[in-house]
């Protein structure tokens, strides 16, 4: 039975995390609405423990009653993921596009995933009565079996993480965990008819034991009410812990699944050490005080690591140089180890423990364990939506955290307040800790956390907020930073050469920076769309970053509305400190900023672009590959006018080689016509559209003659419409060629966000480059162009890509002699300077 019940778990979690994924495509992958979507699965999972947990004390045959709710949540699991796969067709179809307004979003995902989850909360408390024989040790059985659970879920979701989504998909992983869901109703069902039957333990009036232990009456009741608060507690910690390391480790979904494993691991732990060391050695009241005192401590501890984390991250690197490309991965679960490890284990004491401080009679141990089930998950649910939205935000992460090390100490104090039998001594001890604990607080530095994330020896702060979707800072790099920090090499010169950049840091994620490479793929990003559309007025961009593409959009005057969508508030909070590059678009009077999901803003909107651009995160960052597949470009050319065109940013070398095919795959699936364009390094920008996309040479020079268009332009390296004409490197012909024989990126099939199990090699670009059909893009109106120069420009982009490569292997003296051939073949220009002058000299790491 054992191992059935971690098989249990192991499919639970898995389908938890695949529901996440289907109706965030619905519902947004805002912070608000993913918490939403996780408390929806949870309630079901309330109800299902509560309802069920009430009748299961009068069962006589609860091992046929697992079976039956394995096999309804092998049907129902399957059921509900099938029509979440195809969710968006079907609200669109009944007029409610991306699923109304946010209430209703929240509604709709509590009753999509409410039957198999009603289905999963029920398994608990019917085993509870399956194994309960009797009072003494009933902590001890039921924290074997909420451990075996546990660890069934932290397999599920090692599994679901770091292979099965990666390697089949979202429907195949679906299928298995069904599948294992069947099979165990089938072998329990079997089971049942077996084994020999027993006669299981009823409430008899006038002959019901109570365990010595167990409260009574208000007692109880106010015990039960602490658990709540633990549920509180524990949850909370969690969103903190998560939130702090998200910082430090990376952004993918690799890294959240070792923290979810490390949590769970410790709840396992917890359980285990409750059932063989613990369980009735002792009075049970007494080391629940203890335990949650111990919390505290060890809350507050783990708070002090997370400020010493980047140190920490250095020294596994460094222990860990040899392991190769396993290294990164098991760095993030040691350093999570580290500081979650302890204090989740004695989170995962108290479940067990206060099962056997509150059951009366054995005969209700299954309603017993389904309440206090519900109530610690109530209070869990509550926990998470008040520490993410309320209090980190009003208070800060670091408040936050002393806030819940007092709950666990005022939580100690309180239940031994309510023990007659507790000790002088023992009473004082524990007062003596809470000033303790007081005193530590008070030794921590207040800015301990903020300084963990935003300061930098390279760098200067110059703007931090503790958001609603997490850490966000605007840093500032100049010559004397860059060349006291040690990190680059700072030729001759530099030191006394003015020169700076901003960069917007959220989490462990560099938005965007304002390095001149950077802002010069960013303004292509929207000049390109611009010039190639005959007329473009309405604009959509989504995300924002630091404005530096919407003030591009912004240079042209014909442009009649710029529609800003942005997931984080405190993006636009933080514009003002990028102005220089931004001039103020957000305070344009054609800019509208609209805060949600980009995918749902899509879904959900009626209007139609002439442009739509996006400027993402990295595509291995969790959750923006929803943005790079193949059902998300078609529903893109859905809010297109006519003729429109789209622009899209791919970090070519961030991916395996095969994965960057991928994406490029996926947007020739969806559209008719797809060019290349790489204005710097490897950052591409892909333009697409349903019609040809013509350079119309007489429009271009026209635009070039706007002061605006021009000087945001000129900012960037492009002196004249040759250069940015000469970044081109591929059209529709030569793409179909290159991803020809790779997989597209699709919904159920978000490789390039596993891109663990999918790489076969990093990415080539002399085979990308090799591509072109010819050497220039489709032209019309061409009169006056002269051909040499843009041939001198096209063999001058060329060398700047060459030149990246020998970036990347460190040989800078290549690198340096291909950018002096490309200024030799067009002059000199703040691009080329940069690179030849900052970036080669200045900027390029040490040798060290």
């Amino acid at each position: 039975m054992g191992l059935l019940f971690v098989a249990s778990g192991m499919s639970g979690l898995v389908f938890e995390v695949l529901w996440v994924r289907y109706l965030t495509l619905v519902v947004g992958h805002t912070t608000f609405a993913v918490s939403l979507v996780v408390s929806s699965f949870l309630a079901g999972l309330v109800l299902g423990s509560l309802w069920i947990g009430r009748i299961a004390d009068r069962l006589q045959r609860p091992l046929l009653v697992y079976g039956l709710l394995e096999g309804a949540t092998a049907v129902l699991a399957l059921s509900i993921s099938w029509i979440l796969a195809r969710l968006p067709e079907l609200l669109s179809s009944v007029g409610l596009p991306g699923g109304g307004p946010l209430a209703v979003r929240g509604v709709l995902s509590f009753l999509a995933v409410l039957p198999p989850t009603f289905a999963m909360g029920g398994t608990l408390p019917v085993l509870t009565r399956f194994i309960a024989r009797e009072l003494e040790g009933l902590g001890r059985s039921f924290g074997v079996l909420y451990a075996l659970n546990t660890l069934g879920a932290v397999l599920g979701c090692g599994a679901a993480g770091f292979y099965l989504i990666g390697a089949l998909g979202l429907w195949r992983t679906a299928i298995i965990a069904a599948a294992v869901n069947g099979l165990i109703g089938l072998v329990v069902t079997g089971l049942h008819f077996r084994l020999p039957s027993q006669a299981l333990p009823a409430i008899a009036p006038t002959q019901a034991v109570e365990a010595p232990s167990a409260f009574t009456g208000s007692r109880r009741r106010l015990l039960v009410a602490a658990f709540a608060l633990c549920g509180f507690g524990s949850i909370s910690y969690e969103v903190l812990w998560f939130r702090v390391l998200s910082t430090v480790l990376d952004s993918s979904t690799y890294a959240f699944t070792i923290l979810l494993v490390t949590f769970l691991l410790g709840l396992v732990i917890g359980g285990l050490v409750y059932s063989l060391k613990l369980s009735g050695r002792g009075r049970e009241l007494e080391l629940f005080v203890s335990v949650e005192a111990l919390l505290a401590f060890t809350g507050l501890v783990s708070m002090a690591l997370l400020g010493l984390s980047r140190p920490v991250g250095k020294i596994l690197a460094v222990q860990l140089a040899g392991w190769g490309a396993n290294a990164t991965y098991v760095g993030m679960l040691l350093h999570a180890g580290l500081i979650i490890l302890v204090p989740a284990s004695l989170i995962g004491i108290i479940f067990p423990l206060v099962v056997q401080l509150t059951t009366r009679h054995v005969a209700s141990a299954a309603s017993n364990v389904g309440m206090l089930y519900s109530v610690n998950t109530l209070g869990g649910i509550v926990g998470s939506l008040l520490m993410g939205f309320v209090l980190v935000p009003t208070v800060g992460t670091q408040w936050s955290f002393v806030l819940v090390c007092v709950l666990n100490m005022a939580l100690a104090l309180g239940v031994q307040a309510l023990d007659p039998d507790v000790r002088p001594r023992a009473r004082r001890s524990m007062w003596a800790g809470a000033v303790l604990l007081a005193v530590g607080v008070l030794l921590v530095p207040r800015d301990l956390l903020i300084r963990a994330f935003a300061e930098h020896v390279d760098s200067r702060v110059l703007f931090v907020k503790e958001g609603t979707d997490g850490s966000l800072a605007v840093l500032e790099y100049d010559n004397q930073t860059i060349c006291d920090s040690g990190r680059y090499a700072c030729g001759p010169g530099c030191r006394e050469r003015p020169f700076h950049h901003q960069q917007l840091l959220f989490g462990s994620v560099s938005y965007a920076n304002t390095v001149l490479p950077r802002k010069r793929y960013m303004a292509t990003l929207a000049h390109l769309p611009m010039l190639l559309h005959p007329g473009p007025q309405d604009v959509l961009q989504v995300c924002f970053g630091t404005g530096s593409t919407a003030g591009s959009f912004a240079s042209y005057p014909e442009l009649r509305s710029l529609t800003i969508v942005d997931t984080n508030p405190d993006v636009l909070l933080a514009a003002p400190h990028f102005a220089e590059h931004n001039h103020h678009v957000e305070k344009d009077p054609r800019t509208h900023v609209i805060f949600n999901d980009g995918r749902h803003f899509l879904l959900a909107a009626s209007g139609k672009y002439d442009v739509i651009s996006f400027e993402p995160p990295p595509p291995r960052s969790a959750g923006v590959v929803n943005l790079y597949t193949t059902e998300f470009y078609r529903l893109v050319k859905q809010r297109l006018a006519p003729g429109g065109v789209l622009s899209q940013w791919i970090p070519l070398e961030q991916q395996p080689d095969n994965l960057t095919r991928g994406m490029i795959a996926s947007l020739l699936e969806a559209f008719s016509e797809v060019t290349l364009w790489i204005p710097s390094d490897y950052e591409a920008i892909l333009v697409a559209s349903d019609r040809p996309l013509t350079v119309d040479w007489e429009r271009w020079q026209h635009e070039w003659a706007e002061p605006r268009v021009a000087r945001s332009l000129t900012d960037v390296g492009f002196t004249s419409p040759y250069g940015l004409l000469g970044t081109y490197v591929a059209g529709t012909e030569a793409l179909r060629r290159y991803v020809q024989g790779y997989p597209a990126m699709t919904d159920d099939h978000p490789r390039v966000e596993y891109f663990l199990f999918n790489a076969d090699r990093p990415f080539h670009p002399e085979d990308l480059l090799a591509l072109s059909e010819s050497p220039t893009p489709r032209l019309a109106r061409a009169e006056g162009l002269e051909a040499q120069q843009l041939t001198r420009e096209l063999e001058a982009n060329q060398r700047v890509l060459e030149s990246t490569r020998f970036k990347m292997d460190r040989d800078w003296a290549s690198a340096r002699a291909s950018v002096e051939r490309a200024r030799a073949a067009v002059g000199d220009n703040a691009f080329l300077s940069f690179l030849r002058d900052l970036e080669l000299d200045c900027l390029r790491p040490a040798d060290r």
